[in-house]
């Protein structure tokens, strides 16, 4: 019986030894699995946060371009206000001429331009303001040849020494000017 005790015992043994290693695997087996379960909690929760990160980024993208799209479409609506009143201005230069203080006017333009020239100068001007023109160097005393040369709502063009100094002091001049002005001034409130 001594035999059959041995194989008991050993039986035992081995019964004790499969349950501590069957304990330390589900032991080992339950820490692989908290483990994973850890990664996986945190894999989860940084791929949400990463796609809310990119929803929100993809969000104020979609926004930043509809206000950039907006900002464009009241740029043109300003821009084409502005163009629509210069060009009203414009074509109301074309009845300057009829009004009662166009010869004052035109004498104001005339004299800026002449300013600082001394001789030799010539005045071109619209065919419809050559006796205008004439009347007004002589009652200024000036001494110029006027030159029905220029298209214009009003004004003179005065160039000396043979066309290489040249004062433009025309209406449509003096418009152009402050319409570069204006646009500057739009742009600048519409982009600041």
């Amino acid at each position: 019986m001594a035999l059959e005790d041995i194989f008991r015992a050993l039986e035992e043994q081995a019964d004790r030894d499969i349950a501590a290693v069957t304990a330390e695997a589900k032991e080992h087996a339950e820490a692989i699995l908290e483990e994973a379960s850890r990664e996986a909690e945190l894999l989860r929760e940084t791929q949400v946060a990463e796609a809310e990160r990119h929803s929100r980024a993809k969000g104020l993208q979609s926004l930043n371009t509809a206000r950039l799209e907006a900002r464009k479409r009241v740029a043109a609506v300003k821009e084409g206000a502005v163009a629509a009143a210069f060009a009203e201005a414009r074509e109301s230069l074309k009845s300057v001429r009829a009004r009662q203080d166009y010869p004052g006017l035109f004498e104001s333009l005339l004299v800026e331009a002449l300013t600082g020239v001394e001789s030799g100068a010539e005045v071109l001007v619209d065919p419809a303001d050559v006796r205008l023109a004439e009347d007004t160097l002589a009652k200024l005393g000036v001494t110029a040849e006027v030159r029905p040369e220029i298209v214009t709502a009003g004004g003179v063009v005065v160039q000396t020494d043979r066309g290489r100094v040249l004062r433009r002091n025309t209406l449509e001049d003096r418009l152009d000017k402050f319409e570069a002005a204006a646009q500057a001034d739009v742009a600048e409130i519409l982009f600041a």
